[in-house]
């Protein structure tokens, strides 16, 4: 496949883009010809990214360090996966460079008791939800529910072994969403106008 970035429209920043999610979007990115800045921490990190992803590096508790990466973007992926210090300083810093920002959130408004326990994570989106409503232009908020990929990390060496598979709550119904239609909808999201203020949760299968 030819993933020859296009020249004629500004780069979407992927940050997180080691990550699981993260490096799906680069790919789905890429592959709809949108030119892709990919944030890192440590260089060495991306060499699995594609090689037609630019690397940046830049840490979301410095937030000046990702400057450079913002400048020109049209649209930021954030994936915040640091201590929430900085969350103000990061907002303010795409506020004034960028006009549109998806979030990875969590479905923490849902009414499923599943996602209604306490949870810092959920209240470190929350904040950053409101951060962004106040701040940037374009903001589309995007909620998986648990990830199917997931189950590689909770369940997979436990089946592997022959033993029991263990879960806090095995009455709870839920919907596990694959890693690629999660980064199918965040790249869609981040590469077409027409989604401000998109609200969207994610269930499989």
């Amino acid at each position: 496949m030819n993933r020859t970035p296009r020249t004629d429209i500004p780069p979407v920043l992927v940050t997180g883009a080691t990550g699981r999610l993260g490096r799906l979007v680069v790919g789905r990115l890429l592959d709809a010809g949108v030119p892709v800045r990919a944030l890192v921490r440590r260089r060495e990190a991306a060499a699995t990214l594609p090689p037609e992803a630019e690397v940046f590096t830049g840490d979301l508790t410095v937030p000046a360090s990702i400057a450079p990466a913002l400048t020109g973007a049209a649209a930021v992926l954030l994936v915040w996966t640091a201590p929430p210090g900085t969350a103000e300083a990061v907002v303010a810093r795409l506020a004034g460079q960028v006009r549109r920002v998806v979030l990875l959130s969590s479905p923490h408004r849902t009414p499923h008791p599943f996602f209604q326990q306490p949870n810092p994570v959920a209240a470190l989106h929350a904040r950053l939800e409101g951060l962004l409503a106040a701040a940037v232009p374009e903001t589309a908020i995007i909620r998986p529910g648990m990830l199917a990929s997931n189950a590689l990390l909770w369940w997979a060496p436990a089946i592997r072994s022959g033993e029991t598979v263990r879960w806090p709550y095995g009455a709870a119904r839920s919907a596990p969403v694959d890693d690629r239609d999660v980064a199918a909808v965040a790249a869609r999201v981040l590469g077409q106008e027409g989604h401000a203020g998109g609200d969207h949760v994610l269930t499989g299968p």
